[in-house]
């Protein structure tokens, strides 16, 4: 029980780290800004160390499938929030959808 627990510290660390990198991304400046560009590629790489922790407690498809749906989820809202992007039914669909994949994977 103990590794299951640090399995999924690790991706939950993974899954925050990938959210604060794709959030920093638009401020680059399609890498036009040499310092913050760095500093996301140092973020991604430690976002795939805390992964490679996971998967290695857990299993590959079910870290995957939450790292990137819940990444997506959450991308979205902070899209949302912080860029003012507008979603439509479709999009919230499409994001429930993942969710509720997520939720299934993680219980089954």
């Amino acid at each position: 029980m103990h590794s299951t627990l640090m399995g999924l510290l690790w991706l939950f660390i993974a899954i925050l780290l990938e959210v604060l990198a794709t959030s920093l991304l638009p401020k680059t400046d399609n890498f036009k800004r040499w310092g913050l560009t760095l500093g996301v590629m140092a973020i991604y790489g430690t976002c795939f160390y805390a992964l490679s922790k996971a998967i290695v407690v857990l299993s590959v498809g079910l870290s995957y499938a939450l790292w990137a749906g819940l990444g997506v989820v959450i991308i979205s809202l902070v899209g949302v929030i912080f860029y003012r992007n507008k979603i439509d039914k479709y999009s919230v669909l499409g994001i429930g959808l993942i969710g509720i994949g997520c939720i299934t994977m993680g219980i089954f």
